[in-house]
């Protein structure tokens, strides 16, 4: 059976409400710094909660359903923490996930398995895998934590996604990365500020994988969009994987200690208010 974790990391970056007013959105000939500065000032800078489902389907169209709770927050140097929860299916309930950034060295990886009680820090050598049974690996959590890697990233055209007009940025991994991938597409919607499709190229210069927010499945909540659909495909796995979001719910923060290894370790905490 194929189960997941981790994959609400996306959530901070693609499904970030659109709060950018029009007057600050640039033109198709936008430089890389308009782009990112439009794209930066539409993700979530506070706290939160998110609420998803995920749906991973192998191969031969088994999917595996869950349910899961990320949330986030940002401390006093406005570097990011983040814990996801899994809540259901019972066989892997109690999956949990820390995420927390550094700012000399790279985010620190703590897991928690229903049938290992002690967290469990994820090495370098494992970043490449899959997680946890879905077509995400760390290094691509990462990745999606910032789409637009600053790293030899520029923009390269105009494309488009689903017919309407998008900024097309190339990112090309360095040497010393030690990444998967040989070249990153990022397609970024004009109007809404906002990445809609990732490719992502493997070294034998393939597609190894694409990840989409349907602009069908983006709604308004509080008076902002929000993309309520993302699918990570693995084309040469021939796999899916798709989130749904639930249930979204900003705050002004969240206590610090919900973002430890202890508490990682101990009970759910009770939802904040809806």
């Amino acid at each position: 059976m194929r189960s997941w974790g981790g994959i609400g990391v996306l959530l901070l970056s693609l499904a970030a409400a659109t709060a950018a007013a029009e007057s600050a959105r640039p033109g198709a000939d936008a430089s890389l710094a308009e782009i990112e500065r439009c794209v930066t000032d539409n993700l979530p800078n506070t706290a939160g909660v998110i609420d998803f489902r995920v749906e991973a389907v192998d191969r031969s169209g088994v999917a595996t359903a869950s349910r899961a709770e990320m949330r986030w927050r940002q401390d006093a140097s406005s570097l990011m923490q983040l814990v996801l929860r899994v809540s259901e299916p019972a066989e892997t309930a109690g999956t949990a996930l820390l995420i927390v950034d550094r700012e000399a060295d790279q985010p620190e990886f703590f897991v928690r398995l229903p049938e290992i009680e002690k967290v469990r820090r994820v090495r370098s050598k494992r970043l490449r895998g899959p997680v946890l049974g879905t077509d995400f690996s760390y290094e691509d959590l990462k990745r999606l934590r910032d789409p637009l890697d600053r790293a030899n990233i520029e923009v390269v055209g105009l494309a488009a996604v689903e017919a309407r007009p998008a900024w097309l940025l190339e990112a090309i991994p360095k040497p010393e990365d030690r990444s998967e991938y040989a070249r990153v597409l990022t397609y970024v919607d004009q109007a809404l500020c906002m990445p809609l499709r990732i490719d992502l190229y493997g070294h034998d210069e393939k597609l190894r994988k694409s990840l989409n927010a349907p602009i069908a499945e983006i709604r308004e909540v509080d008076g902002t969009e929000l993309p309520h659909v993302f699918v990570m495909e693995d084309h040469r796995r021939e796999t899916h994987t798709v989130v749904r979001i639930q249930g979204y719910e900003g705050s002004a923060d969240l206590p610090a200690a919900q973002f430890t290894k202890r508490a990682l370790e101990g009970a759910h905490p009770a939802a904040t208010a809806h």
